[in-house]
């Protein structure tokens, strides 16, 4: 829930950033604020309605398949029965109504901004100057994140051989131990994601700068490509926040968990009696299916706004002379470089919760195996 109302938000922000340059132009046509303000909050309202609608018929038909998913992965023999079905709903619903108020707020706030001329001036040239109450922020989530994957380290002490006796007894599972540093570095990766959106509009440009200046690539549609690039995610760095939380979130439980395997099955070939479920990469992927179809679900609504706002561009492009098998490569380079740059922020973060992971594990069992999924990540990249 909190990943789908993350979600929300952003491309909620996204997409209002989106239509600055189109409200402020109405605005010269002689629309008056409270038009536009009741014309926006209008949309808001009609989209909740179909949504509400549509979540609520699909519901019951998705629930037996989804129950019956997780059933198999955790090797349960259980009847479906529909119970507390319309509470389950209403709930949703509730969740649903508070993400689209603090969108309606945020409509609202950005309504209220709207200068025309400004507007205009800042949909091509975003301003620079520097939020001292969101930089104080972001550098607070940095710091909590990293106390989450560090201290707990720190603060483990290694294990004893009483404890390890009652493992072997079946007393005390070394598992049910291990498990707490799994919550400690799932909470350092949303820390992580939460300092990532604070400081996206001061850090995301030049990130993105650094690795494609590394791709020195001898051709003027590249550099056009890079410099569009760049320019848009200093405008709508909110377009990949959504998507870079979503792989965060599947790799590093991937990634973690593969640590934690790793490191247990290397702990036992010590001599050590241990016992490791292979299924529970598998269980909780089943369990994480709703919140990565989130999380992909505002990737893609992130990248359609991205691509409406390249309209623009090349079409000035094409006025300039482009030929149009230059605007289609031009626009593809475009969407790859907003595409990679998305994977390598999910990668660093994944990397520092595993690495995180993998050094309370050092401190408790006196050995660890970081597991970095290559083949994983190829794969998204492609």
């Amino acid at each position: 829930m909190v990943i789908a109302v993350f979600v929300m938000l952003w491309v909620v922000t996204a997409a209002l950033n989106q239509r600055r340059h189109q409200l402020a132009l109405l605005v010269l046509q002689g629309a008056t604020p409270w038009q536009l303000l009741f014309g926006n909050l209008a949309i808001i309202i009609v989209l909740f309605i179909l949504a509400a609608v549509a979540s609520s018929l699909l519901t019951p038909l998705a629930a037996p398949y989804l129950f019956d998913l997780l059933a198999r992965a955790f090797e349960l023999k259980l009847t479906y029965q529909a119970t507390q079905l319309l509470a389950s709903i209403g709930t949703g619903l509730a969740i649903a109504g508070v993400a689209v108020l603090a969108g309606t707020v945020l409509t609202v706030r950005t309504l209220s901004k709207i200068r025309p001329i400004e507007a205009l001036r800042q949909s091509q040239n975003p301003p620079r100057q520097v939020n001292a109450f969101r930089v104080l922020l972001g550098a607070s989530l940095l710091v909590g994140a990293i106390c989450a994957l560090i201290i707990p380290g720190t603060a483990t002490r290694k294990i004893d051989s009483g404890e390890l006796a009652t493992h072997i007894s079946g007393r005390n599972p070394i598992e049910s131990r291990v498990t707490g540093f799994i919550g400690f570095s799932m909470g350092g990766m949303f820390l992580l994601i939460f300092a990532l959106a604070v400081l996206a509009p001061y850090v995301m440009h030049w990130f993105t700068k650094g690795w494609t200046h590394l791709l020195p690539l001898p051709f003027s549609t590249w550099k056009l490509a890079r410099q569009q690039a760049v320019g848009r995610i200093q405008r709508q760095n909110a377009t990949i926040i959504p998507m870079t939380a979503g792989l965060s979130l599947l790799m590093t439980f991937s990634g973690v968990l593969h640590t934690l395997t790793d490191s247990l099955k290397n702990f036992a070939s010590n001599g050590h009696s241990m016992n490791v479920n292979p299924h529970m990469l598998t269980n909780l992927m089943a369990m994480l299916a709703p919140a990565l179809i989130i999380a992909l679900v505002g990737a893609i609504s992130g990248l359609m706004i991205t691509a409406r706002g390249r309209r623009l561009d090349l079409a000035l492009t094409y006025v300039s002379g482009a030929s149009t098998g230059q605007l289609r490569i031009l626009g593809a380079l475009d969407g790859l470089i907003s595409m990679v740059t998305s994977v390598l922020l999910a990668f660093v973060i994944t990397l520092l919760s595993t690495c995180g992971t993998a050094f309370m594990l050092q401190r408790y069992l006196g050995s660890a195996k970081i597991s970095v999924q290559w083949g994983y990540w190829a794969g998204i990249a492609l």
